[in-house]
């Protein structure tokens, strides 16, 4: 009696989450629009790589423009650093590192769709550890650059046609 109680109970909970739409992280539903794609953009950089590989764990098929196919292009990849604090001396404390790429999404048939992407992540300077700080500042660029890339296809997953 009391695992019957349980089981619904759980079916209950389970049927509320559903029906209001909540869904796993990483769960993107892209729209049946998109599960083909062409994705234009610098193939070379890891940055390209990681949208394509994310793209491709969406289940997304990317493949070569043939006229007909949505066409999603990634320009304008940037990284910076600007100062965000400095010491009473003068010298630079923290450090604001800023990530951005601009996307586009060509459908057969619609206007050009534009979208922004920007991350902006602090550190500390630490000049007397110069390696450290490259260091720091290079993870800081890598985990930009896979919010990025969950982000692209986050976006893409809540367009409607």
């Amino acid at each position: 009696m009391l695992t019957r109680i349980k089981a619904i109970v759980l079916l209950s909970l389970t049927l509320a989450l559903a029906g209001c739409g909540f869904q796993l992280r990483g769960g993107d539903n892209l729209p049946p629009q998109l599960q083909r794609l062409v994705l234009n953009g610098d193939d070379k950089t890891q940055f390209y790589r990681l949208v394509s590989a994310r793209l491709l764990r969406a289940g997304v098929v990317l493949v070569e423009n043939d006229g007909d196919t949505p066409i999603l292009t990634i320009t304008g990849v940037g990284q910076g650093n600007t100062t965000a604090s400095v010491k009473p001396s003068g010298d630079t404390l923290e450090y604001a590192m800023r990530f951005g790429t601009r996307f586009t999404l060509d459908m057969p048939d619609e206007p050009r769709q534009v979208f922004n992407v920007t991350f902006n992540r602090s550190f500390l300077d630490k000049s007397s550890q110069a390696l450290a700080s490259s260091r720091e500042q290079q993870q800081l660029r890598e985990q930009m650059e896979h919010e990025a890339a969950e982000q692209i296809v986050r976006q893409l997953s809540r367009l409607s046609f």
